[in-house]
């Protein structure tokens, strides 16, 4: 690997960080509340866990510069949402969670001027949680 390749790295990460802030902060503007974020369960990770209500929200953030080929919210591929359902089955198993529960995603898109484009998709799954 060359120094270019760990900037490039390095800023990646550093604007995922910023990502998962600006969602975090659009979430309680929203009214839901934060229980966790950035939580480890074995092998996956889960970015943001939220109550909307009474329904425990799982929250995949997505953080893209334009420019790149997908946008952020088409960047969950199959793999990547059954991974997201598996760690998020775990999580409600681990909080010992009983209600309604889904996973969305908010897409955090910022264009060359810095501009910053926040959309949320809710029940990503449609319901459907047993993939």
């Amino acid at each position: 690997m060359n120094g270019q390749d760990g900037q490039n790295r390095q800023d990646r990460q550093k604007f995922g960080e910023k990502g998962e802030n600006i969602a975090a902060s659009y979430i309680e503007r929203l009214g839901w509340r934060i229980l966790a974020k950035n939580i480890r369960i074995g092998q996956g990770e889960l970015d943001i866990a939220a109550m909307d209500g009474g329904d425990l929200v799982i929250v995949e953030v997505r953080a893209r510069r334009i420019g790149k080929l997908l946008p952020a919210e088409m960047s969950v591929g199959p793999v990547k949402l059954r991974a997201l359902i598996k760690t998020a089955r775990k999580y409600v198993q681990k909080i010992s969670y009983g209600g309604n529960w889904r996973i969305d995603i908010i897409s955090v898109t910022e264009d060359e001027a810095g501009k910053l484009d926040i959309e949320l998709f809710s029940d990503i799954t449609m319901g459907m949680k047993g993939l």
